[in-house]
């Protein structure tokens, strides 16, 4: 896998404003951004600040054909890019901070206070940065002691209610960053009266770094998050009408982060040797009324504690004509969860006995259950590891820059399971009493990837006057897994069939239909085909491609027919993906234009077919002082929210602006989001086979302070 980060060269005094001194410096290839074969949208410190990027959801639409809702918890944070992308389990986007892979999808949505930078490269890199980088891989660089340093401060307020504070800065040869936040609320619980998405969330974040002679460099970087909050403000759909948020369970969703990362580099005149390890750790707890309605028919309580180690070591070596790298990775991960489902008395009316009874005649009797609440107890332990040999060849012959890779990954994964539960049942009339019944379940289930051949072939041509033409073809994989949300519809039917051989009534088809060795999915692949131009001057940046992706074995989320309680993720044959998408960065004096378009053929759901950003922004300098103003308009859709197409949304469009006093050592600003106030909807899914959505956020307003110390 591909250790990467991104280190922002500003050469000039006007470091904000020099487009082309953005450079990816990557662990394996470090060149400018306008010398990668592919798509790439590089995001610089004054867009974070002005665009109120504080965690990955804020670059929606700023990034053509990336599309992250705001839905849930942070736990089920869904990425879509190019046509790719899942709400469940594996993520079709890599992730590194500083150099680190984050192998853990929940662990994807942070805050990015005491980042400096980002750069999302689109297409798959799975020849170099590994395991579900199939999409696109983003690398995000925190504030370093090699570069700019200097402490500052900030503190903001929002309505609705919200409190952030933080504070960033170097001290020799380290930078810490710290923050916290908390938020009322914005969304309503109608059958509590109360807010049902609060949150409160500490992070911290200490880089340091050290140089021996300009031939060692070693550096780590810790991250740690801690955080409380609510959540699943989902309201039920029935006859057209959208109803408001109304529930009488728990929603919320706890955490505890912490990824610790080591890298070396040594470097002499002819190769150098560079490596990095990390271990990740993720420990959370989520409580979920699983109907979303004030009936009491069942929840879910979800415990994870997921542990994660990597290791990558690279040689590269040449200069000149031809440069080549050669590299190995390995990861080992375990997951221990806990998933318990308790079903209410509405519950076991609804979802057990009205089943059992429909194919009992009346007039021999009817199965009774008297337990009020009915635990159904799942324990999991899933390991996984993965080991992986590449190499790239760079080829560089006078205008042109050649490159061709190859990835041979393997990685195998085991689950076990444990599952029982116990229930007291009685036939009325021919039993008097009440009968306990245990239903236990355990095995293990394995999956085994195989060996998979990942290559890479760029070519890039470079015109001069700062236009280049490249093309790619590169192949990308998603790693397979296991669906543990099934296993309550699978339990329930075993205890159904348990009850009836008990009661001697035997069925000539199995009510079982799905069993443990069913929950295997097999991982995603795609080949990918881009041709795209770039035009890199001092104060423009234009970028356009054309991207055409063939997946096989499609993980698509299914919701099982009838009143069912879990759902699934399903290999879905074959999706072609045709696509187009534009970027466009202006600079003339003191106004600054930012542009991007994208199109994605896709009929998956969830994904949109379009995203749009226009922005712009306007410095006036005047004494000592200045006045930045910043406006933008976002826009997403249309996009289908099930397979068949029978539920969509229309274009949405969310403009928002960012108004900014700025002196020497102090800045004060105020910016509005979803200005509109447009309520557009977010997510569909369905439980016990009724629909449900999630609208986005309202309108919010956000003031606050930077003072540079």
């Amino acid at each position: 896998m591909f250790l990467a980060y991104i280190c922002a060269a500003l050469i000039s005094s006007a470091s904000d404003t020099t487009l082309s001194a953005a450079c990816v410096s990557a662990f394996k290839e470090r060149v400018p951004s306008e010398k990668l074969a592919s798509s790439v949208s590089v995001i610089l410190p004054h867009q974070i600040k002005s665009a109120g990027i504080t965690r990955a959801g804020r670059l929606s639409s700023l990034v053509p054909s990336l599309h992250i809702p705001e839905y849930g918890a942070s736990l089920t944070s869904s990425i879509y890019l190019r046509g790719l992308g899942s709400r469940m389990e594996n993520p079709s986007m890599g992730l590194y901070v500083d150099g680190i892979p984050i192998m853990d999808k929940n662990a994807y949505d942070f805050d990015w206070f005491g980042l400096a930078f980002a750069a999302l490269i689109k297409g798959p890199g799975a020849c170099l940065y590994g395991r579900n980088s199939m999409s696109g891989t983003l690398v995000l660089e925190s504030r370093s002691p090699e570069s700019d340093t200097s402490p500052y401060l900030f503190a903001e307020a929002g309505y609705p209610l919200l409190l952030r504070a933080g504070f960033s800065g170097g001290f020799g040869r380290h930078v810490i960053s710290a923050e916290a936040r908390h938020r009322a609320g914005r969304f309503e619980n109608e059958y509590k009266n109360e807010p049902c998405d609060p949150y409160d969330g500490i992070s911290l974040r200490w880089k340091w770094v050290q140089e021996d002679k300009g031939k060692v460099q070693w550096s780590n970087s810790l991250f740690a998050s801690a955080s409380k909050e609510g959540g699943f403000a989902y309201g039920l759909y029935e006859d057209g009408v959208l109803h408001p948020v109304s529930y009488n369970g728990e929603g919320s969703y706890r955490r505890i982060s912490i990824i610790e990362g080591l890298r070396f580099r040594y470097k002499n005149d002819s190769y150098s040797l560079e490596g990095a390890t990390s271990l990740q750790f993720l420990g959370d707890d989520m409580r979920m009324d699983q109907d979303f309605t004030p009936q009491d028919i069942f929840t879910l309580r979800q415990k994870q504690n997921n542990a994660t180690g990597t290791f990558e070591l690279l040689a590269r070596y040449g200069s000149g004509t031809w440069q080549h790298s050669t590299g190995t990775f390995a990861f080992l991960r375990h997951n221990g969860a806990s998933a318990p489902v308790t079903f209410g008395r509405a519950g076991i009316e609804s979802l057990i006995l009205d089943g059992a009874n429909r194919n009992i005649p009346p007039n021999i009797g009817y199965l009774s259950i008297s337990d009020g609440h009915l635990p159904v107890n799942f324990e999991f332990g899933i390991n996984s590891f993965g080991v992986a040999l590449f190499h790239e060849s760079v080829f560089s012959l006078d205008r042109w820059r050649l490159t061709a890779g190859l990835r041979v990954d393997y990685e195998a994964g085991m689950m076990d399971y444990d599952c029982i539960s116990r229930l007291h049942y009685r036939f009325v009339p021919t039993m008097n009493a009440d009968k306990e019944l245990g239903v236990p379940y355990s095995g293990t289930v394995s999956i085994d990837s195989g060996i998979q051949f990942l290559p890479r072939i760029t070519a890039l041509y470079d015109a001069g006057s700062g236009f280049s033409v490249f093309a790619n073809i590169s192949r990308g994989s998603r790693a397979g897994g296991f669906n543990t949300q099934i296993f309550s519809d699978i339990l329930q039917n075993k205890m159904m069939n348990a009850v009836m051989k008990d009661l001697g009534v035997h069925h000539a088809t199995p009510i079982v239909s799905v069993v443990a060795e069913n929950t295997r999915y097999k991982p995603e692949k795609a080949w990918s085909y881009e041709l795209g131009c770039r035009l890199v001057r001092e104060r423009l940046r234009l970028e356009g491609s054309l991207y055409y992706m063939d997946v096989r074995d499609l993980q698509i989320t299914v919701f099982p027919p009838g009143k069912s309680t879990g759902r699934m993720m399903k290999n879905a044959g074959r999706s072609r993906i045709p696509g187009a998408e534009a970027e466009a960065d202006w600079q003339p004096g003191s106004f600054r234009l930012h542009a991007s378009y994208a199109w994605c053929g896709t009929r998956v759901p969830y994904i949109p077919q379009n995203t749009a950003y226009l922005g712009g922004s306007w410095h006036y300098g005047f004494s000592k002082a200045g006045l930045d103003l910043n406006a933008a308009i976002r826009s997403f859709g249309p996009l289908r929210w099930d397979e068949s197409g029978s539920r969509r949304e229309a274009p949405h469009i969310r403009p928002e602006a960012r108004i900014a006093l700025v002196f020497p050592k102090l800045e004060i600003w105020i910016r509005g989001e979803n200005l509109s106030g447009g309520r557009a909807k977010s997510f569909y899914f369905k439980s016990v086979g009724r629909e449900f959505f999630a609208r986005e956020a309202p309108i919010s307003v956000i003031t606050g302070i930077n003072i540079n110390l």
